[in-house]
Order: C-alpha cells, then sequence, then structure tokens
C-alpha cells in the first residue's frame, strides 16, 4: 500500500472528508475498537472531529477530519513510547503542522528526537491507499446485483477479504488471474474501511470459482 504522497496537497479530494471510525482504523492499520478506545481516552483533540449537524445519524458524532488521521497514527505508532503529557503535546504540534502554523520538522527537546514528518508521511500514505481502493471498487445494479466488485471484473470485494481470512493471499492471486497483489491489497483495505452490515446475503459469502453451490428447496425435503 506504498504512496509517493506526504503531504495533504498531494491527497486526491475524494478522501479529503469527513471519515468514519472504520475509515481512520483502517488507514492506521488498527481496529475498529482500538480506535474507539483512543477517542474515548481523550487523546486526539477537538478539533480532529466533525461538528455534527442538528440531521446527523447518532453515529455522525465520531466522524472525523482528515487531519484525525495522521495524529491516530502517531498516536498507535510512537505515542506508547512517550508520557501522556509529551504525547498530547506532539498530537497539538501535528495539528498546527497541518494547519500551517508550524514548520513540518523533526521535533527535538533536550535528548528526544520525535520524527513527525515521518509519521505525517506515512499516514498520508496510507489515506492514498484508501482513496485508490474506493476507485477500484464499483457498485452497479447490473453487476450482480449491486454488490461491489472489483472494477472491470465480477469479483466481490466483500467475498475476496472474507476469503483472505481462510487462504493465504497466493492461493487466492492462483484461483483469482484477474487479480493483481496490488489489487488485493485494496480489496482487503476496501473492506475494512467499509465493512458491510450483520445480515448478508447467501451472494456475499466467499466462493472460490469452479465451486458450485446448491441449494436446498422445498421439493427436494418433501
Amino acid at each position: 500500500m506504498s504512496s509517493d504522497c506526504q503531504t495533504f496537497s498531494d491527497l486526491p479530494k475524494s478522501i479529503l472528508r469527513p471519515l468514519g471510525i472504520n475509515e481512520v482504523a483502517a488507514i492506521i492499520g488498527k481496529s475498529r475498537s482500538t480506535m474507539i478506545r483512543l477517542i474515548k481516552n481523550g487523546t486526539l483533540p477537538k478539533s480532529a472531529f466533525c461538528r455534527p449537524n442538528s440531521t446527523s445519524t447518532p453515529t455522525a458524532r465520531y466522524e472525523m477530519r482528515p487531519a484525525a488521521c495522521p495524529m491516530a497514527y502517531f498516536d498507535v505508532t510512537t505515542g506508547p513510547l512517550l508520557s501522556s503529557q509529551m504525547r498530547r503535546r506532539m498530537i497539538q504540534q501535528i495539528g498546527r503542522i497541518l494547519r500551517g502554523s508550524a514548520p513540518n520538522e523533526v521535533f527535538e527537546t533536550g535528548a528526544m528526537r520525535i520524527d513527525l514528518p515521518l509519521s505525517i508521511s506515512q499516514a498520508v500514505s496510507r489515506m492514498a491507499a484508501l482513496a485508490v481502493a474506493e476507485s477500484e471498487v464499483i457498485s452497479d445494479p447490473g453487476i450482480r446485483g449491486g454488490l461491489p466488485v472489483i472494477r472491470e471484473t465480477r469479483i466481490g470485494v466483500y467475498e475476496i477479504a472474507d476469503l483472505c481470512k481462510a487462504e493465504t493471499d497466493d492461493y487466492i492471486l492462483e484461483n483469482f488471474p484477474n487479480l493483481t497483489r496490488t489489487r488485493l491489497e485494496h480489496a482487503k483495505l476496501y473492506a475494512k474501511a467499509h465493512p458491510l452490515p450483520r445480515r448478508l446475503g447467501r451472494s456475499d459469502q466467499p466462493r472460490l470459482p469452479g465451486i458450485r453451490t446448491h441449494v436446498i428447496t422445498t421439493n427436494l425435503l418433501s
């Protein structure tokens, strides 16, 4: 999921929008529960969150601005190595860097050297990867009933993501010749950022090519 993007100015506009918990969790490479703990711990400043309007859903209060991604990424990678006071100070500094009110440079205090530009660059690269993943997934009513599929294929993105939990990437690539390793990674990233509701239809279940499914009807049981 590497990218040449290093600053927000390099990112596509499609990712510079309010982001949900699952999206930020996917970007920083952590679980939803980890992201929720981070929010409840109060490490992220209020400026990292979007202010919900009167018509927002209950979960809208957890929508975050793009700047929350570098902050959260720093918090889960470098943050545990710092004191709580220094941790908050550095996250606030990242906010100032992103607003342009502080230089994007390594922070040094005493014998401590904290590479903020590297953390920001890595987080921005992950944001760029999600933007690419989203652009590679389409939902067309004329293709598998609107099930999200990888562009130019009929491969369901959630099918692949579920299959990855049980099979190796090499095995999946061997059975899906239309997939590349990069597109497989993007499919997994997309599925993590945009998980399906709990209730899934039969067509959403992972199935390898060539494996036939059998539907038991009442006629067979009579």
